[in-house]
């Protein structure tokens, strides 16, 4: 009995722990679609995740694409929370300072 109840232990807390790792292995990222004729960005809000890069840079492609929004190669740089939110900043104070509109998209995929 004593090995049944340790066995169930350890399931238990298998499974209690596993929602916690998949949180902690996603990686955070933005994406970002320059639209140089339009002397534009777009930018999206900071994102965890667990997709692919390729999939998710489609997704955001398709949304600018859905919208009419011209736009060159979708990026979405990654990294942890902080970092990404720092990449972020840098990246909207050099389009300003290139003299280009920064367009923030409130988009998750």
């Amino acid at each position: 009995m004593a090995r049944r109840t340790h066995v169930t232990l350890i399931a238990i807390a298998t499974l209690t722990s596993l929602p916690l790792r998949a949180a902690q292995a996603s990686d955070w990222r933005y994406c970002i679609a320059p639209a140089p004729a339009q002397h534009t960005i777009y930018m999206s809000a900071p994102f965890p995740t667990d997709e692919t890069m390729d999939t998710i840079e489609a997704e955001f492609g398709r949304v600018l694409d859905h919208a009419m929004l011209q736009h060159e190669s979708v990026q979405c740089p990654r990294g942890d929370a902080d970092t990404i939110a720092g990449m972020k900043q840098q990246a909207i104070k050099y389009n300003e300072v290139s003299g280009n509109k920064v367009v923030q998209l409130n988009w998750r995929p």
